[in-house]
């Protein structure tokens, strides 16, 4: 090949690689006068949004916006309609018909094209210019219709529309952070962002929408009404995502994360343990739990020690364990229980390392068992939550007690 055809293939090259620059330009700045004649002077919002869907692509950036700032201007005139007579029905004590399903959707559809009118209207023209016309009009005049979502939500809650609901609920929280309310203070500073953040993840997880779920009950985490409810929430929606391997790093890294920033709650601590046992993980459980009753001692921690040493038969260890979490709560009747189990075990293990003899350490182990299984006894005399029958009698038994015993043997059979 002579370099005169090496010459012409690179300059065709050149050339071809100019026209598609010239498209791909034409293509992002494409114009379609008229179709932004026809939005621009059509009375109806669904006639509005099917030319919009309809010619996207061929729109300029600064005519999208004009077009979406119409929806807005049909969405919110239909709001306000209905909000009127909503309004005066309630200040008249009146009850004259309203569309308030046709109010709660328009309130919807006004926020969402506003966020849309904002997201183009901060782009070039179809000049290359920035030349933002909406903003700040529709800041101001879409906080009413935002509020509205609240009420939206609830409505479509209570009639079990958990999808409607989070529809409303998690616009609301979404659109706190859109660019259209930059520098707006009472969004800025919304006093019911957590508590809506809260039923949005409540009418996620009732909709089986786990991931959304998850992700709005981190927004409520903070919130002094709804934060413990929604940490609840977060907890199970991230269990019920756990169907592969990575789903169970995944989860046990959220985890970590919440009980890092917070090593006291005791319940991303219980998850923790409970975790590294379905896992068989027994080193990493020990550490985690002998690292919280040295640093956050409480009788979750001392109870969930307790329980570790009682599976490894350390009868002992399990018995000041537990011990010790009852000295933080007398009533906490499961551990008052476990601890009258450990008391037998350990007073078998001393008879049978002493010949079979019931020696002073052995009884006064069996004594102090079953005056925990007697207050146990007390206070659920029917077995309602813990069933203490056996665990009493082989007490007596191992004592010598026969006729106390005795006394039991029906409640056992």
């Amino acid at each position: 090949m002579n370099l005169t055809n090496i010459f012409n293939i690179q300059l065709m090259k050149k050339f071809m690689f100019m026209a598609v620059a010239v498209l791909l330009g034409a293509t992002a700045n494409a114009q379609n006068p008229a179709v932004a004649k026809q939005i621009k002077s059509a009375k109806d919002y669904q006639t509005v949004l099917g030319l919009l869907n309809s010619n996207l692509q061929s729109l300029a950036n600064d005519e999208k916006a004009v077009a979406y700032n119409k929806l807005v201007d049909l969405a919110l005139e239909k709001f306000n309609k209905e909000q009127n007579v909503q309004i005066t029905n309630q200040a008249m004590k009146k009850d004259d018909p309203y569309d308030k399903v046709g109010m709660n959707e328009a309130a919807k559809n006004a926020l969402v094209a506003a966020i849309e009118c904002d997201k183009y209207d901060q782009l070039p023209n179809a000049k290359g210019k920035v030349a933002p016309k909406f903003r700040k009009k529709n800041a101001e005049r879409m906080t009413s219709a935002r509020n509205a979502l609240i009420n939206a939500g609830q409505d479509a809650y209570n009639g079990k529309d958990f999808e409607g609901a989070k529809e409303f609920f998690g616009l609301y929280v979404d659109s706190k952070n859109a660019p259209l309310f930059e520098g707006i203070e009472p969004i800025i500073n919304d006093q019911f962002y957590g508590q809506v953040a809260y039923f949005a993840a409540l009418s996620a997880y009732n909709g089986h929408d786990y991931v959304n779920a998850s992700k709005y009950a981190g927004e409520a985490l903070g919130d002094k009404e709804s934060g413990k409810d929604a940490m609840d929430i977060k907890i199970l929606s991230m269990k019920a995502q756990l169907k592969t391997k990575e789903d169970s790093v995944k989860y046990l890294n959220d985890i970590k994360a919440l009980y890092d920033k917070d090593p006291a709650d005791e319940r991303m601590f219980a998850l923790l343990v409970e975790y590294y046992t379905s896992v068989n993980e027994n080193d990493a459980k020990k550490v985690l739990i002998d690292s919280q009753v040295q640093n956050h001692p409480s009788k979750m921690a001392w109870a969930l020690k307790g329980e570790n040493d009682m599976g490894e038969k350390k009868w002992a260890e399990a018995i000041e364990s537990y011990k010790k979490s009852l000295a933080l709560d007398p009533e906490f009747i499961q551990v008052q229980f476990n601890l009258a189990l450990c008391q037998n075990n350990q007073a078998i293990s001393i008879k049978d390392a002493n010949g079979g003899n019931l020696t002073p350490e052995a009884k006064s182990l069996l004594e102090e068992s079953i005056a925990n299984l007697t207050k146990i006894k007390e206070k659920d005399p029917n077995r309602e939550t813990i069933n203490w029958a056996y665990i009493l009698y082989q007490a007596y038994y191992l004592i010598g007690n026969e006729e106390e015993a005795k006394k039991l043997e029906s409640l056992i059979q």
